[in-house]
């Protein structure tokens, strides 16, 4: 799958950006802005009202309990509404004033739904070539649970995601190349970013062999040819430790990352925990 979205003008695509709590991760935010910048797209925001969340709401003994533990009080479907509608209205002028800056059209609106359904029925609107957002930082989720999200979502070519630690958007992008095959279109993806992010195009190699490490190397060389503006990095091979990857990213200190899932970067089992640990910068997933 190539990372994509499509342009305002195609009406075939535009970057999702889901939102579920009335306090998103800002970088995330400004990440999607920008992904729809690059490629000059459009963004819609889609606050989603939990249905998991109302029906729990709507038992007789749900209760709101406070981060302390010390307070706690009686709940209803109609509070969790009412917060729901105010959560939005208040990120609805701030990502209008982000989108506005970034000349990109936006789009906004409330749905009642899983969040995962949600997702899958707006790219499935106006797709394929959508990008999914997700305004919440991924901390301990599971490569499991990304898989579950790319099959559920059908019509999205990749993910924005930001990690607990994430703290910009500007700086090189970093594309984290596992398979050759992939780097044509990372680097076209690659290029929309510096567009807008301000700095370089830094190709990072990733293999769990010396010998893999050294052939991508000289493969890699050979399609850039006299380009400039573009520079290798050959880490020393990973050995197959996601620990690894994920410092050698956190040292290069990108406004951007690109990676593929189920490598050594993101893989398909297990969990995320050394990522989210050590980005500091949004990651674009392609599948």
């Amino acid at each position: 799958m190539i990372a994509h979205v499509a342009e305002a003008a195609e009406a075939r695509g535009r970057v999702v950006l889901q939102l579920r709590t009335a306090n998103p991760n800002p970088v995330a935010i400004e990440a999607a802005v920008r992904v729809a910048q690059a490629f000059q797209s459009g963004i819609e925001t889609v606050f989603v009202e939990d249905l998991q969340v109302l029906d729990l709401a709507s038992f007789p003994f749900a209760r709101e309990v406070s981060l302390t533990g010390r307070r706690s009080r009686a709940i209803s479907s109609s509070d969790i509404e009412q917060e729901f509608r105010l959560a939005f209205a208040s990120l609805r002028r701030r990502i209008e004033a982000l989108a506005r800056a970034a000349e990109v059209p936006i789009r906004q609106r409330i749905v009642r739904d899983d969040p995962i359904a949600a997702l899958a029925t707006t790219c499935a609107e106006c797709g394929p070539w959508n990008v999914v957002a997700l305004a919440e930082p991924f901390g301990t989720l599971s490569s499991e649970s990304l898989r579950h999200l790319l099959e559920a979502v059908a019509d999205a070519t990749g993910l924005v995601l930001v990690g607990p630690k994430a703290r910009r958007t500007s700086g090189p992008v970093i594309a984290a190349v596992e398979d050759l095959d992939r780097l044509p279109s990372m680097l076209r993806a690659g290029e929309r970013l510096v567009s807008v992010t301000g700095g370089p195009l830094v190709i990072l190699l990733i293999a769990d062999d010396e010998e893999r490490l050294h052939w991508m190397e000289g493969q890699a060389r050979l399609l850039l040819g006299e380009r400039t503006d573009t520079r290798i990095v050959v880490p020393g091979s990973a050995r197959g430790a996601a620990e690894a990857v994920a410092e050698t990213l956190r040292r290069l200190e990108g406004g951007f990352v690109i990676s593929q899932y189920g490598g050594l970067v993101v893989p398909a089992n297990g969990d995320l925990r050394a990522l989210a640990a050590a980005l500091e910068c949004p990651i674009f997933l392609v599948r």
